[in-house]
């Protein structure tokens, strides 16, 4: 009974097309990231539409509410350059987001609406984006001196400590996010095959509240690595 569970964690194949005589196979994965990326844009131009200084309506006022607690999010870890770095880290939040909660959509049958962060490809494609703008905003506010003078602080014997963090961190955010939304998949999964009447006040949280969850502390954690790769230069 559980088969059908643990096929859906396999890839999956939705359509294929030949383009200068090569043929290109688009899984389940790039597809429900086309209709996230559809959604998002979606989104923001309804959300968008008419802005107002003096008179916001319901959804520009949602807007600001995300926006201000990214931007929250941002001081608080990265400091005086926080609006360099929000731009991004807002994306990156709204992408995660919808990706952790578009398997509410499941109902539709045959497009295999499944959570794009279920496959480590993908949360190690975001987790190496995001070490690599901590090693540039190192480079970037501390030049290459102040960087590699970072590395030996307190003390020389700390280098190669601080250079295996840039493989430890991306490492981290990527099984991070990745076990914890492959589990909540397999319970939702299993719940619906054995249980799929108490299914729905689980789904309320696994698909919703953890995958949003899950989301911020992704995103917190590359704001906290971005907020020590400048730190010197905030103090200086």
């Amino acid at each position: 009974m559980l088969d059908p569970v643990f096929e859906k964690m396999e890839r999956i194949i939705v359509f294929d097309f030949e383009l200068f005589g090569r043929k290109f196979e688009v899984s389940n994965t790039i597809f429900v990231t086309w209709i996230i990326m559809a959604i998002l844009i979606a989104l923001s131009l309804l959300f968008t539409r008419k802005l107002s200084v003096r008179s916001p309506g319901k959804l520009q006022r949602v807007a600001e509410l995300l926006a201000e607690t990214v931007n929250n999010l941002c001081k608080e870890s990265i400091g005086g350059h926080w609006r360099r770095f929000m731009p991004y880290l807002g994306t990156l939040i709204l992408y995660i987001g919808m990706c952790n909660i578009i398997s509410i959509f499941n109902f539709i049958p045959g497009l295999h609406i499944y959570p794009p962060t279920k496959d480590i490809n993908v949360t190690g494609a975001l987790a190496a984006i995001s070490i690599a703008i901590v090693i540039y905003s190192g480079f970037r506010y501390k030049g290459f001196k102040g960087w590699a003078k970072s590395l030996a602080d307190p003390m020389p014997l700390m280098v190669p400590f601080k250079l295996l963090e840039y493989v430890t961190k991306p490492l981290s955010l990527c099984l991070r996010l990745f076990g914890n939304v492959i589990a909540a998949f397999i319970i939702m999964e299993m719940l619906i095959a054995l249980l799929p009447i108490v299914a729905s006040p689980f789904s309320a949280y696994f698909d919703l509240f953890d995958g949003i969850l899950q989301a911020y502390i992704f995103v917190y954690l590359t704001s906290i690595y971005i907020g020590e790769a400048i730190e010197v230069e905030e103090h200086t």
